[in-house]
């Protein structure tokens, strides 16, 4: 399993930025993120995100990985 890093867009300013949060694929699978708080370093807006909000980054490498993305 991939060790991978969550990103996010935020929906005020639309910059993609990395939340600091870090797991590998199958626990974000089998995880419940839901309700997690996070302030874009670009506009310092705090948003609300949800799994479907996250964008998994390997965190190796630094490039997305395959399956279902949103567009940047």
């Amino acid at each position: 399993m991939a060790r991978v890093a969550l990103y996010v867009q935020c929906p005020t300013c639309g910059a993609v930025f990395d939340t600091g949060l870090r797991t590998d694929t199958g626990s974000f699978q089998r995880g419940t993120f839901a309700a997690n708080y996070h302030t874009c370093p670009h506009c310092k807006a705090q948003e609300t995100y949800r799994k479907a909000d996250y964008r998994l980054v390997d965190a190796r490498t630094g490039q997305p990985l395959p399956g279902p993305q949103r567009p940047a």
